[in-house]
């Protein structure tokens, strides 16, 4: 009996012992770049602590999503007590619970990563970080080996590790890493094949589930695996992110890419936003000298300049001007002087110069080329308007432009249309303008706002069109109902048509949300005294005196 007893207890203690086993003599080597996580709150508090590892020597590594979800910062520390921040998150993926990251430290060790999945039956090792000497491991077999992520190894492992191992690397018996530990259920543990960290990175254009796995960590994001989809995410990014943090990226691609001129033209943008001239223009000049193709590059330089001169010319940078934007324009031409978009640029710089004749001229000699087109002729109408031509001019070079569109015109030409419009509204044609908002209504499918309905409207009063201008007012309130203006509008012309009844309700809907409006109550209350209604007309009169109006103290004089 006490035999049996001693053998059922080192059967136990051999099954107690089988996840345990002695180090292999590699185990101390790898160390090295295994890590401690810690990551911390908004206010700097600790949040929670893991294993990390690194994947590659510039400080790339990898470590469970859960550790980094919702942390504003983190720090790794090494096996030696070194700390590092973790600079840039590379990619996350909370359903596998995966993290890529890189840190600040730019030379780093290494763990090296298996060139093949490991095989049913094969022998595992897992380590987490620990600052004592190494002396034993968690070990198993691989129980089972499926795919998962199109063409990702999963491994069912022989043992369950608890979890303070959670994004810790799994080691074949050479000890190159096959896997990172996933959560365990009951008695087996499970492993993530690490090929998977290739398909964990930024995406240009990212999903709707990476872009939430990404917000949820609130450090700094990284940039894509290449610098042409880098150079995509930039250009998205710039459009809603804070130029300090925009900085950053950009100055992560010249450090990643130091040899893609693109980078410098990229960073003088937020420099500019940032008044820090001299350093935007000194990436003007690596960007001049590093770019392959001259006369684009001077053309970019170009448009930045002028864009900087017409839309921030505070404070002002001596080195740039207009002058200067020019000179790279022509620098340019001089190589490509066909080049439709370096004319139309130069055309622009000579306008926001007010170098009118010298634009019109530029103009001129685009329209008796083979460049003549309908957009030419639309921005010299501008030219000329600049200097102070006739209308009648640019009127001439609308219909220039018109002429050129083929029968029915296509929806292209809907802004020259309207263009024509309002030159024929500034010279007294509203007969004509008319006919041309109609008809810019009709290539945009009838898709316009509220604006448009409104100054068709102005125009069609003008004309003595005014069922059109009415239909045209009822329309843009149906649109926008909160809109004073509107009623007022629609009030003064059917009081100037002589529908009072309709004028006095529609200044009615108008009061019911804007009580105190004395353009409504002034209005009602004189067509309330030529509709019979005397002494409520009086009433709202003096209710718009009260309020301060003077037309309306002037109106009560003239009734008896």
């Amino acid at each position: 009996m006490k035999i049996k007893i001693i053998l059922i207890l080192s059967l136990v203690a051999l099954t107690a012992n089988a996840q345990e086993a002695a180090a292999p003599k590699w185990g101390s080597k790898v160390m090295k770049g295994i890590v401690s996580v810690l990551t911390y709150d908004k206010e700097g508090s600790l949040m929670k602590s893991g294993t990390g590892f690194y994947i590659s020597n510039d400080g790339m590594a990898l470590a469970d999503y859960s550790l980094f979800k919702d942390a504003y910062s983190a720090v790794v520390v090494d096996v030696d007590g070194e700390k590092s921040d973790v600079k840039w998150i590379m990619g996350a993926d909370d359903t596998y619970s995966v993290v890529k990251f890189k840190t600040a430290s730019k030379k780093t060790t290494a763990l090296t990563l298996a060139e093949a999945p490991a095989s049913e039956g094969a022998m595992v090792f897992t380590l987490k970080y620990t600052k004592d000497k190494l002396k034993s491991c968690p070990t198993a077999q691989v129980s089972s080996v499926k795919t998962v992520a199109d063409s990702c190894s999963f491994y069912t492992l022989s043992y369950a590790t608890d979890d303070s191992y959670h994004g810790a690397p799994v080691f074949n018996a050479k000890g190159d890493v096959i896997g990172m530990t996933q959560p365990s259920m009951g008695n087996n543990g499970y492993a993530l094949g690490i090929e998977f960290a290739n398909t964990v990175s930024i995406q240009a254009l990212a999903s709707k589930v990476n872009t939430l796995a990404l917000e949820a960590i609130h450090i700094p994001k990284g940039l894509p695996d290449s610098d042409g989809a880098s150079l995509v995410y930039l250009y998205m990014q710039s459009k809603t992110m804070p130029n300090e943090e925009y900085l950053n990226l950009v100055n992560l691609f010249i450090e990643t890419w130091p040899d893609n001129a693109e980078g410098y033209i990229r960073r003088a943008s937020p420099l500019i936003d940032m008044h820090r001239f001299d350093e935007a223009d000194q990436d003007f000049q690596t960007y001049l000298k590093m770019c392959s193709d001259k006369p684009l590059a001077h053309t970019r330089i170009a448009d930045i300049i002028n864009t900087k001169l017409v839309y921030q010319p505070e404070p002002k940078y001596e080195k740039w001007t207009f002058d200067l934007a020019l000179e790279h324009v022509d620098k340019a031409l001089a190589e490509r002087p066909d080049v439709l978009d370096y004319k139309l640029l130069k055309g622009q710089i000579l306008m926001a110069k007010k170098d009118f004749a010298g634009a019109i001229a530029h103009y001129d000699e685009m329209l008796n080329s083979e460049a003549r087109s309908p957009e030419i002729y639309y921005v010299s109408s501008f030219a000329h308007e600049g200097a102070g031509d006739s209308v009648s001019v640019m009127i001439a070079m609308m219909d220039s432009a018109l002429a050129m569109f083929p029968t029915p015109m296509p929806g292209e030409a809907a802004q020259y249309v309207l263009r024509r419009g309002q030159l024929h509204s500034a010279a007294g044609h509203y007969r004509d303008a008319v006919n041309d908002y109609n008809q810019y209504c009709f290539l945009c499918n009838n898709q316009v706002n509220v604006s448009f309905y409104y100054d068709r409207a102005k125009l069609e009063d003008k004309a003595r069109m005014y069922q059109q201008a009415l239909d045209d007012l009822t329309t843009a309130i149906g649109m926008q109902p909160n809109v004073p203006t509107l009623y007022i509008e629609k009030c003064a012309l059917l009081l100037k048509v002589n529908e009072l009844d309709e004028c006095i309700n529609t200044a009615k809907q108008l009061l019911a949300f804007d009580a105190q409006n004395v353009d409504a109550l002034r209005i009602m209350g004189y067509a309330q005294t030529q509709n019979g209604k005397k002494a409520e007309g009086k009433a709202n009169l003096q209710k718009a005196v009260d309020l301060g109006d003077e037309s309306a103290k002037e109106i009560l004089k003239t009734i008896e």
